[in-house]
């Protein structure tokens, strides 16, 4: 996998509030009203305020300003009033004039506090609820709280995710239950199922669209998509279907070979194996031990017992289920793993962890439970001027600069951009393609590498890197994310690829995430 996606933007990192262009709109019946027609006797009437279009709801447009009309010549009486003038356009939902974010359909200003619309500063809204993650202060981040009435403000669909409930596929309003209207014929109206079903659309479906028009869920093997795309067919070529993103890749069955230290459950989804609801080890199955009374032990199997493992336990387990600080030579190790003694190897317990002092692989303690990966967001701020000059600049190893002439001339834009230049970049890339549990391994995956790896020579980092993901190695846990890894850039991510050139790279993601 690609390690490192570092490089140095000398600009100043804040948020700055930028005034962006916008292009006007030719405003329809912008005219003043016609005069008024002069009166016998008492004055003529005023014409016609001119009423002023309002511009689009993506890109908005200036404010129309009718002229009023003339006023009515004199008759017998006084002259008539003159028309007022056309009222102003709507401005368009942007950074500059939207503090939540924009919904990507209808171009309206959201709050931007929903976990199924999340977003700030004029983004586009994200579904955070699709990729696993809580919408936390504009950005999705954080676990997602159990969908009911208090947490979803549309549906909880089958596998209690919520869902906006606008759609034929998952309809529903005020955290109940998704109905599935487009399998009885139906469309979705204010949150129920009522009237015909309208024809299979992105603004109607989240899943994809059947060759009879029909909308589908998008999740199965032979009818796989999203956001009301064409369906695929997956099975047809041996593939399977991915979600979050709705796109055919190959993914391993979950085996020993991919999951060697935990359980595969129902679904085929490595688990980690140290909960008493999915309890296993080896790759194999996982198990139900609260089905017979029992807990699972810290070694991943069913017994008669305490139960201690990650969802319980900071520190480490020993193997009678007991919770141990983890900062002894005698007891290391933490977020619920097995106790280690590390004086059996000749070793001692350094930040929760054995360690000889090697640096080249140096130790690393483990994974957090709850380790993931933020989504990029995504926003229309760049024009593609902006992004072919950072990206020429970049190629030529004048980033930093770039990203300060970027932050002077578009503050919106580099906003969007500057997600890219951190150590999870790369992860965050490709974020939206990923499941929640492909998410954290990759995330996991990508840490232990850093931390064993970072810092070998170069002419060392391939050795260390076989050795810490190969049979044993601190890093073998999460080998599974590095499959989910290649899934996405075998399917819709395939922009996230880094190919050596920072500029290039720039391009290609801020053409996804960024661009007008």
């Amino acid at each position: 996998m690609t390690r490192t996606m570092v490089w140095a933007v000398a600009a100043a990192i804040g948020l700055l509030t930028g005034c962006l262009g916008r292009s006007d709109l030719e405003e329809e019946d912008a005219s003043g009203g016609a005069a008024g027609a002069a009166g016998s006797g008492s004055g003529g009437v005023g014409g016609a305020a001119g009423s002023g279009a309002s511009g689009g709801s993506v890109s908005g447009g200036s404010a129309g300003m009718g002229a009023g009309g003339q006023a009515g010549s004199a008759g017998g009486g006084a002259a008539g009033q003159a028309g007022f003038g056309g009222a102003g356009g709507s401005p368009a939902c942007a950074p500059d004039t939207c503090d939540g974010c924009c919904d990507p359909a209808t171009g309206l200003c959201l709050a931007g506090d929903e976990i199924t619309a999340c977003g700030s500063k004029g983004a586009l809204c994200a579904d955070c609820a699709e990729l696993g993650f809580d919408c936390q202060a504009g950005s999705c981040a954080g676990q997602p709280p159990e969908c009911s009435t208090l947490s979803c403000s549309g549906c909880c669909d089958s596998a209690g995710v919520c869902r906006g409930g606008g759609t034929s596929d998952a309809c529903g309003a005020g955290g109940v239950a998704c109905a599935n209207c487009a399998a009885t014929g139906e469309g979705c109206t204010a949150g129920k199922c009522q009237g015909p079903p309208p024809a299979c659309s992105p603004t109607n479906c989240d899943g994809c669209c059947d060759a009879a028009g029909a909308c589908r869920s998008g999740t199965s093997d032979g009818q796989c998509g999203s956001d009301g795309e064409q369906c695929q067919d997956c099975a047809g070529s041996g593939l399977q279907c991915s979600v979050p993103g709705g796109y055919c890749a190959f993914v391993p069955s979950c085996s020993s070979a991919t999951c060697p230290n935990g359980c595969c459950d129902a679904a085929g989804g490595c688990r980690d194996g140290r909960r008493d609801q999915a309890c296993g080890s080896s790759g194999g199955t996982c198990s139900d031990c609260t089905s017979s009374g029992q807990a699972c032990a810290p070694q991943g199997f069913c017994y008669n017992g305490t139960h201690c493992g990650p969802d319980n336990c900071a520190g480490c387990c020993t193997a009678n289920g007991q919770c141990r600080p983890g900062s002894g030579n005698q007891a290391c190790g933490q977020f619920g793993g097995l106790c280690e003694n590390c004086a059996n190897s000749a070793k001692t317990c350094q930040g929760q962890v054995c360690t000889d002092g090697s640096t080249c692989p140096a130790a690393y303690p483990g994974c957090s439970p709850n380790a993931a990966t933020s989504p990029a967001f995504r926003s229309d701020a760049c024009t593609a001027d902006d992004l072919s000059q950072l990206a020429t600049q970049c190629s030529q190893g004048s980033c930093g600069p770039a990203f300060g002439l970027l932050l002077n001339r578009n503050p919106a834009c580099y906003d969007c951009m500057l997600q890219f230049t951190g150590d999870d970049a790369y992860a965050r890339c490709l974020a939206p393609f990923l499941s929640a549990s492909c998410n954290h391994n990759l995330t996991c995956a990508a840490q232990c590498d850093a931390a064993a790896c970072g810092q070998c020579g170069a002419t060392d980092e391939d050795a260390c890197g076989n050795q810490v993901f190969g049979s044993g190695g601190d890093c073998e846990d999460y080998l599974i994310g590095l499959y989910c890894n290649q899934a996405a850039l075998g399917g819709p991510a395939a922009f996230c690829q880094f190919n050596g050139d920072v500029g290039d790279w720039l391009l290609g993601v801020g053409n996804y995430f960024c661009a007008q």
